[in-house]
């Protein structure tokens, strides 16, 4: 039996995983690594650590899944967009990687910025703002304060990349990835010249471009040795992290709908046309082909605001948990379960950090609004459940209006969709049937969907994902709950309205 391993590297971990020739997963392991924030501002890592635990991952996710490691036929990647490493020649890295959420370059991205107004980066990359988040702009921080780093650097890598390189010896790079970078330029599917010579970064420092899915080539033999892999191992280009997630919950056309629940909401939703003349700038990515995009509206509190109440208004229910030897989460999702729909006439919004998507209004704050003396904590718990559910409405009817398609069913990633209540609340809220995938590792099922077509055992993505399709639980709209949720949205719309300049 060949298998496919994969590596989603995730911000503080890196999940491996093991998967069969029907796209099954087999094992799985986790490895976590602290972030250095020595500085305000910096956040780093060693770029060794990466690869460290991604060795360590490989050989527990092998033994986990009682495979022989000569079974594996392919390993691919899948990591977080940003994160930034500068190479030698020799594939040594010159510095500590520079994490997707470190921010030194505010000053840089400020002088991009005046230069390319934010229609036109927009227009150009689908990036929503050019700060100092954006690789573009990192990279010419490094120009600007560690000139003798970048005189020395061979190649500017992403996560993605320097993995494939440690694992191949090959420094390149994919397009669903590198368009997160503000160097890629949708037309042309490639890199964007104007603006590397305006951060004065020659192009020549930047990797070549492969497709998602494209054989980078054979694994090294002290790679090989170290894993105990066969020969004819060969490692694939994946995508990035929300793409290949996209990928591996089979969003791949207009119409379906991903949304993960996690700290953030993150809502996923396929395009063959990129929005044009739109006030809302929402994160547009590149897909796995050219033509195809990923629409990506991104709301910053969701599973923070729920984990925000517990810690400061839960502690009994904290207690309790742990005397029955469960999640407290658990113990939540049974009040909320017993709590009407409407919690009773509490509307929250969950604004806690602003909001990105749809408001793009960054002083918008957390709201309880209608408490009455008859209000108790199952209500305030419902509410926050619900709040959730109206953005996720709020963000599925903008990706309908913009891809021009209606949603026939969003899939539930991310810790949400372990909630069966949460689940619930979304579907009567929205009026689109709610599925879990079977499959709970959609990134990395994505990647090794991506690898399967690379070995020729598909003929394409889409067939790959329909091969995994599956579900675990669909949640339909009840029609008595929607008549509720539709007046309560109504008012949280409303509510955001009339608070907006308070705010």
């Amino acid at each position: 039996m060949k298998t496919i391993l994969t590596f989603d590297i995730g911000t503080t971990a890196v999940k491996s995983c093991v998967f069969d020739g029907a796209l099954c997963l087999l094992g799985c392991a986790n490895n976590e690594y602290a972030l250095v924030t020595d500085a305000p501002g910096r956040v780093e890592l060693p770029a060794e650590t990466y690869w460290e635990a991604v060795c360590r991952g490989a050989a527990e996710a092998m033994s986990r899944a009682g495979i022989d490691p000569r079974s594996v036929a392919a390993v691919s990647v899948t990591t977080q967009g940003e994160t930034l490493i500068p190479v030698g020649r020799d594939g040594r890295a010159l510095r500590r990687a520079v994490v997707w959420l470190d921010q030194r370059a505010d000053a840089q991205a400020a002088r991009l910025a005046e230069r390319f107004g934010a229609e036109r980066f927009y227009a150009e990359t689908g990036l929503p703002e050019l700060n100092g988040y954006t690789p573009v702009a990192k990279l010419m921080w490094i120009r600007e304060n560690e000139p003798e780093i970048y005189e020395k650097t061979d190649k500017f890598l992403l996560l993605e990349d320097y993995i494939l390189m440690r694992l191949t010896g090959r420094k390149v790079t994919e397009k669903a990835l590198v368009c997160s970078t503000g160097w890629y330029r949708f037309e042309g599917d490639g890199y964007w010249t104007e603006i590397l010579e305006a951060a004065g970064i020659g192009a020549e420092k930047l990797p070549e471009l492969l497709e998602c899915g494209e054989t980078v080539g054979g694994v090294l033999p002290e790679v090989r040795a170290r894993l105990g892999l066969s020969e004819d191992v060969r490692a694939v280009a994946g995508a990035m992290d929300q793409t290949a997630g996209a990928v591996g919950a089979g969003n791949l056309a207009p119409g379906c709908i991903t949304e993960t629940t996690g700290t953030a909401l993150c809502i996923g939703a396929s395009m063959t046309a990129r929005p044009a003349g739109r006030a809302e700038h929402i994160t547009t990515y590149r897909h796995i082909r050219s033509g195809l995009y990923l629409l990506m509206p991104i709301c910053m509190t969701a599973g923070m605001f729920l984990k925000w109440f517990k810690d400061n208004f839960c502690e009994a229910e904290s207690a309790q948990a742990e005397r029955e030897g469960r999640s407290v989460y658990a113990l939540i999702d049974d009040i909320v379960a017993g709590t009407k729909p409407g919690a009773g006439g509490l509307v929250a919004l969950p604004y806690l950090t602003g909001s990105l998507q749809p408001h793009n209004d960054p002083n918008a704050r957390g709201v309880f609004f209608g408490v009455g003396l008859d209000t108790k904590k199952p209500q305030f718990l419902r509410a926050v459940f619900e709040s959730v559910a109206f953005m996720l409405r709020e963000n599925v009817e903008l990706t309908e209006e913009m891809t021009g398609a209606a949603a026939g069913r969003i899939l539930s990633l991310g810790g949400g969709a372990k909630s069966p209540v949460w689940c619930r609340i979304k579907a009567d809220v929205t009026g689109v049937p709610i599925a879990v995938p079977a499959q709970t590792e959609c990134t990395s099922l994505g990647v090794a969907a991506l690898a399967a077509v690379s070995l020729g055992r598909y003929g394409s993505p889409e067939e790959a994902a329909r091969a995994a399709a599956g579900v675990s639980a669909e949640y339909r709209p009840d029609p008595a709950a929607k008549a509720v949720y539709d007046r309560t949205y109504g008012k949280y719309r409303a509510l955001y309205e009339r608070l907006a300049p308070l705010f």
